[in-house]
């Protein structure tokens, strides 16, 4: 990324950036998430017996609900729509919740989906989310301008997603004690056991406390790493088609850097509001 698009300094920079940042982050989610059903998951299969649906049924069922998945990414892409953006946060959320109903323990599970359902609806109050007629959801629509207070909204529910993910993550870990972590960290040499996902789930933990309360530029670019890092071990672990799984979690590499263009953007409103000559000028 060059230092512009890092750094906007008008607020019109900053909502064009935000809305491609968290518009191809759900759109990537969606695509990640949708390209499973296609395949078809077997893992997917507590999720249908939990709502009483056979397993037979299901298998079929996975294709088609994956297809939608990706329609509804590809329409975000190229005409977007509340709607479409409203569809995204529900189902994002039905099948976060579906976790915890199908039998995984506590609600770590849910908490880690919050890149999934947080950024498009971070979207939606970008894009105007209470419209006036039933055809504003229907139709394209032109984002309102950003004004200090929603600006203020987004940075903080940047700060929920990126402290949830990490908690959630964390929480496999730490208390799950999650086999799949351990073959994760084991297929790039690490001496992963038990003990080790623990202290790394308690790392996640605290870090995740950390972004939430005291949100800086350097520790945000350390999660973005790390989380591209740790999800990319789908793939060192099992194999190429893995690639979906991380693509599904881009909520977990985009909103940090929202976070961090919004950052940026109040500490340039702040210099120039003092009177402090912006860096790269002279007075």
């Amino acid at each position: 990324m060059s230092d512009s698009l890092l750094k906007p300094k008008t607020i019109d920079d900053l909502q064009t950036q935000l809305h491609w940042v968290l518009r191809i982050t759900a759109a990537c989610c969606f695509i990640g998430h949708g390209a499973w059903g296609v395949i078809t998951k077997e893992g997917w299969l507590p999720f249908f017996q939990s709502q009483g649906i056979p397993d037979d049924i299901a298998w079929k069922l996975m294709p088609i609900i994956g297809a939608f998945d990706i329609i509804m990414a590809i329409l975000l892409l190229i005409k977007p729509r509340r709607i479409i953006i409203v569809w995204m946060i529900l189902w994002a959320l039905w099948t976060a919740i579906l976790r915890p109903i199908s039998g995984t323990p506590g609600m770590w599970e849910f908490w880690e989906r919050a890149g999934n359902y947080l950024p498009p609806f971070m979207l939606l109050l970008m894009g105007g989310a209470f419209a006036m007629r039933w055809k504003d959801w229907f139709s394209g629509y032109t984002e309102p301008k950003l004004s200090e207070d929603n600006i203020g909204v987004l940075h903080f529910i940047c700060r929920l997603t990126i402290g949830l993910l990490l908690i959630g993550h964390g929480g496999f870990g730490a208390f799950v004690e999650k086999d799949m972590l351990i073959n994760h960290f084991a297929s790039i040499g690490l001496p992963a056991d038990v003990a080790f996902i623990k202290a790394v789930g308690w790392f996640e933990i605290i870090l995740g406390v950390v972004v939430f309360c005291l949100p800086l530029v350097p520790i945000l670019w350390f999660v973005f790493v790390w989380k591209v890092i740790t999800e990319f071990l789908y793939v060192t672990e099992g194999g190429f088609l893995n690639i979906f799984e991380f693509i599904e979690r881009w909520g977990d590499y985009g909103t940090p850097i929202a976070l961090i263009l919004i950052i940026h953007y109040q500490a340039s409103k702040g210099s120039k509001e003092s009177g402090a000559v912006p860096e790269g000028q002279t007075a």
